[in-house]
């Protein structure tokens, strides 16, 4: 009955407050012929129970974003966005405002077998599927975070420059160069200054539909063609940390490595629409030594739809976690408008999150 209780009153949250919101009021600004300029909000908040949790009945903001992006002149893109993330979370306060994305996007090469782009400043480090899709076409109402265990990296982004493009319309690449960005000023560890520049990259393969070429992944297309797309990634900076001594100890360098092999897919089956994504990750880094992974899937049939998702978190030294999510999503207008409600079980404490997107 507690569980029946949690689902039922998380539900209510999400539809009285409109939260698990997230928004995007875009405006085109078209200054030339090949100049324009796109201003956009977009704004996502959450409902969550979670039972022993310090607070275990929670409404916050998950994201708050004033987005710009467009072109300069035909090649050459831009795009910016600052985000408050979790404001008002376990009760807090204060309100941060931060530049998330900051990058430039010069076009190459344009032909009609392959394009090739280099974009340069604070970008989303091209890594797998997940940490590179897209906020708005989430299968579930949030990210498979427990799975990204990056280092030296400001929520998965980082200083550098990065080449990406395709091959026909079967096959995508992104690889670059970056800096390292340091997130642990007052942790045991912090990003080691003598470290080489890092390096990460993800291929991706699709033996249906056209493989994705844009800055971000949607992770649920929500059409009716066809696509399954494999792909797999690395990311890799020698010396990455550095550990802070304490008095008598030697600071100890740290390598970061890490791969992944991930897969996003969807089709119709007769009258339903199914989505089905999946990764493996292995981790060796200064705070995570390990494997993780998830599989997820989703049913689709009018405007209803069923998800399902397992997510395994497993250190070399210490306990395994897996745990369990079943949602529930109702579609509006695809995700233009979309209202949800999650319960997870399993090895974490159990939680019930809910929520209702829009996009305009």
């Amino acid at each position: 009955m507690r569980n029946v209780r949690e689902v039922v009153l998380a539900g209510i949250c999400a539809a009285v407050i409109g939260f698990g919101t997230e928004s995007r009021a875009a405006a085109k600004i078209d200054i030339s012929e090949d100049c324009w300029l796109n201003v956009a909000v977009l704004g996502q908040a959450h409902c969550k129970l979670e039972t022993d949790a310090a607070d275990e009945n929670d409404i916050y903001l998950r994201r708050g974003r004033i987005i710009l992006s467009g072109q300069l002149k035909d090649g050459i893109q831009f795009f910016v966005e600052t985000d408050n993330d979790n404001a008002g979370k376990n009760g807090a306060g204060s309100v941060s405002t931060d530049i998330q994305d900051a990058f430039v996007d010069f076009r190459l090469l344009k032909s009609d077998s392959a394009e090739a782009w280099v974009a340069g400043g604070l970008i989303l480090l091209p890594f797998s599927f997940e940490n590179k899709s897209s906020a708005a076409s989430l299968l579930g109402l949030d990210y498979n975070a427990e799975t990204i265990q990056f280092v030296n990296s400001f929520v998965w982004r980082d200083y550098g420059a990065e080449l990406h493009g395709n091959f026909g319309r079967k096959v995508s690449y992104r690889v670059g160069a970056f800096d390292g960005y340091d997130p642990y000023a007052t942790a045991a560890i912090r990003k080691n200054d003598a470290a080489p520049l890092r390096c990460t990259g993800h291929v991706a393969v699709n033996i249906l539909g056209t493989a994705e070429t844009s800055s971000f992944y949607t992770q649920e297309r929500l059409q009716d063609a066809p696509y399954v797309s494999f792909g797999a990634g690395f990311d890799t900076q020698p010396k990455a940390t550095v550990t802070i001594p304490l008095p008598g100890e030697t600071a100890v360098e740290q390598d970061s490595d890490a791969w992944v092999v991930d897969v996003q897919s969807g089709f119709k089956a007769g009258p339903v629409k199914v989505t089905l994504n999946g990764a493996y990750y292995e981790w060796d880094n200064g705070v995570f030594k390990g494997a993780t992974a998830f599989a997820e899937g989703g049913v689709k049939a009018g405007k209803v739809e069923a998800t399902g998702k397992w997510i395994l978190v497993d250190p070399d030294s210490g306990d395994e976690t897996s745990d369990y999510t079943a949602g529930l999503n109702y579609f509006f207008k695809k995700h233009n408008v979309r209202a949800g409600v999650e319960y997870r079980w399993g090895d974490s404490n159990d939680m019930v999150l809910g929520g209702v997107q829009f996009l305009l």
